[in-house]
This record gives structure tokens, C-alpha cells and sequence, in this order.
């Protein structure tokens, strides 16, 4: 994602969090945006069943 495209809410967010803002430096910096479109959690075989926590980029619940 370039700087550019970032907005300043979004920076701002970013530098409140992290304690870092790299929008001061002289050179690029990467971001990349991600959204998960599925996500599992699981520990043991046992736990296989209902393992799929979002779907699509939804939460199931």
C-alpha cells in the first residue's frame, strides 16, 4: 500500500499504536494491508471440529 493511499487516520492510527511513525522517514517504508478471508484455531486433533473461526472475511459466531 503506498503512503499515499495510507490517509491520515490511518498513519495516525499506526504511529499511536506502534509508538512509531515512519511517515518522517526519508525512505520508503512498506505497509501492507491485510484482510484475512478465513481463519482457523485449533491445539489438538480433538479440536478440528469447529475450527474455522471466519469465513469470507466474516466472523462466525
Amino acid at each position: 500500500m503506498d503512503i499515499v493511499d495510507l490517509g491520515s487516520r490511518t498513519g495516525d492510527a499506526f504511529a499511536t499504536k506502534t509508538g512509531f511513525d515512519p511517515r518522517a522517514l526519508d525512505e520508503p517504508y512498506q505497509y501492507f494491508l491485510i484482510r484475512p478471508q478465513r481463519v482457523q484455531a485449533w491445539r489438538e486433533a480433538n479440536e478440528l471440529k469447529g475450527r474455522v473461526l471466519m469465513r469470507d472475511g466474516r466472523w462466525l459466531g
